[in-house]
C-alpha cells in the first residue's frame, strides 16, 4: 500500500487551489493531486475531486459523472448538472440543460 502523501491530505482538507506545488516534479504533483482526488471523493467533494483528477492527468470517471449530472437534474441544481455533462462530451444533453434551466 502506498502511504498518503501529507500535502494531498492538506489538498483535500483546504481545497484543490490551496496547495502551490510548483516546486514538485511533473510525477509528484500527479501523484499528490491523484491522492488527493482519490481522497475527495471519499469525503463526496466530487467537483473538488473532478479538479485533483484533471490536474494529476487521469481519465474522468464518465459513467460516475452521468450518474452525478442526472441526480443534480433532479435536485434542480442546473448549472452544477451542465458543467458535469460538458465534462463528459454529452454535448445535446448540456445544451438541453442550458437552454431550458439556464
Amino acid at each position: 500500500m502506498v502511504a498518503i502523501h501529507p500535502i494531498a491530505k492538506i489538498i483535500a482538507e483546504k481545497g484543490v487551489d490551496s496547495a502551490d506545488l510548483s516546486m514538485f516534479s511533473e510525477e509528484q504533483r500527479r501523484m499528490i493531486y491523484s491522492q488527493a482526488a482519490d481522497i475527495l471523493f471519499r469525503l463526496n467533494k466530487v467537483e473538488h475531486g473532478l479538479i485533483a483528477m484533471e490536474r494529476a492527468g487521469r481519465a474522468l470517471p464518465v459513467d460516475q459523472l452521468k450518474k452525478i449530472a442526472e441526480n443534480k437534474i433532479l435536485l434542480g441544481q442546473h448549472k452544477e448538472a451542465y458543467d458535469l455533462l460538458v465534462k463528459t462530451g454529452q454535448h445535446e444533453m448540456a445544451e438541453f440543460v442550458k437552454m431550458n434551466f439556464l
